[in-house]
């Protein structure tokens, strides 16, 4: 008899009869007899062989279900047959054990306490043109997923654009990249993300958004730059309830570079210090700067701390800022947010200006002078931001105090990999 019984699970089983002897048996009957806990659901319990040829074998197969694991007994209430010589033979006491197992318990699949986070970071998409759509999705689930996959509809030509990756783990981000050709001009042109994903082979999900972006015709070739020079408004806080930085230091050396660079006429800094959130919008109208510069404090949750009306200090939030400078995204060109935990700040941000840099974790005073020194050399000598970026971190790796900080500037969007 063979057969491996599982707690709850259809399981079969082999009874094997065989003639050892020299001639035939004949006329066999045998009956089963299952235990309490042990039910028949294929087969029959009753086996009828009208002739077993000597060494020959025969095989009953029975399909039972276990309701609770343990050790049982078959018995057998009618076994007879004829022997080789035609004598009645009739077996009494037959029995055989059989082992039951439980069954292996299956650990719950984790399930997903939150909703993806889905933000397009394409501001503008030129009408009528192939262009670059970018879909920025956070891991706010408190799972890890798998096979993220995402689908954009919207007024575009041709075939609906889809891009996935394999894994995304809590916390983590992620970028789409489509390329798509928008047929339908607007500020706010209606755009349906689909993300789906599955979590440790599980059933799969799907997350419905619902985004905009603006599409406009192709822009004109500029005119020829002006000898008007662009302004780069230096913001600075400095609550006198918070530790002192020193944003003055900062701000001499960075005028240092723009004395000794050779496009000095390019550029003029434009100081505003002790800043209120009045004195930034205030500033922003005023100036109309290609370069905003802010230093000061920043927290774990991407808020700034300013100056409030008695110098202490006041937080503005990521969604805030975001909608004031998304107001004067025509003239930014980048946007320096040297504060510590500004990361989050800056990807808010990154939707509305040409590029914005920030810092993932605390930063030093020096560390952050040093790479503000190092990234204005680079832009006041006609180099574009990338490069100033990467020249900034390198000024930070090239000192031995400093540069296990070179990691904390991120450029959105990501410049040179270290």
């Amino acid at each position: 008899m063979t057969g491996d019984l599982v707690t709850g699970l259809r399981s079969a089983l082999s009874i094997r009869f065989v003639n050892t002897g020299t001639g035939p048996c004949t006329d066999m009957v045998f009956t089963v007899g299952l235990p309490p806990g042990i039910v028949l659901l294929g087969g029959t319990d009753r086996v009828v062989l009208p002739v077993l040829a000597a060494g020959r074998t025969h095989v009953h197969e029975l399909t039972l279900q276990a309701r609770t694991p343990g050790p049982f007994d078959l018995v057998c209430t009618n076994f007879s047959y004829r022997d080789e010589n035609h004598e009645p033979v009739r077996v009494t006491g037959w029995r055989a054990g059989l082992s039951v197992r439980a069954a292996p318990v299956v650990a719950p699949v984790p399930q997903p306490t939150g909703r993806l986070g889905v933000i397009c970071e394409t501001p503008n998409l030129v009408l009528g043109a192939w262009d670059e759509l970018r879909i920025l999705v956070i891991n706010d689930a408190g799972i890890p997923l798998e096979d993220v996959m995402m689908a954009v509809t919207g007024p575009f030509s041709g075939a609906v654009p889809r891009s996935r990756i394999s894994v995304l783990g809590p916390g983590m981000m992620a970028r789409f990249t489509f390329q798509v050709n928008v047929a339908e001009a607007g500020r706010h042109v209606p755009l349906t993300a689909r993300t789906t994903y599955t979590s440790g082979g599980a059933v799969t999900r799907t997350q419905v958004d619902h985004l905009t972006v603006a599409a406009q015709p192709p822009v004109p070739p500029s005119p020829p730059p002006s000898s008007v020079p662009q302004s780069i408004l230096y913001l600075a806080a400095n609550p006198r309830d918070l530790p002192p930085l020193r944003s003055d230091e900062e701000m001499r050396r960075v005028k240092e570079r723009l004395q000794l660079a050779r496009n000095r006429d390019r550029y003029r800094i434009e100081p505003a210090l002790a800043v209120r959130f009045d004195d930034i919008s205030q500033s922003l109208v005023d100036h109309q700067p290609a370069v905003v510069h802010f230093s000061g404090h920043g927290d774990r949750d991407g808020n700034l701390g300013i100056e409030d009306n008695d110098g202490r200090c006041t937080k503005v939030t990521p969604e805030g800022l975001a909608a004031l400078f998304s107001l004067h995204s025509r003239t930014l060109r980048c946007v320096i947010l040297n504060a510590c935990y500004s990361e989050r700040l800056a990807w808010q941000l990154a939707p509305h200006v040409g590029h914005v840099v920030g810092m993932r974790s605390a930063i030093g005073d020096p560390a952050a002078i040093e790479f503000s020194v190092g990234f204005y050399l680079g832009l006041f000598d006609g180099h574009p931001v990338p490069d100033a970026f990467a020249r900034g971190r390198a000024h930070l790796l090239s000192r031995p105090g400093l540069a296990p900080e070179h990691q904390t500037p991120v450029l959105f969007p990501p410049g040179p990999s270290w």
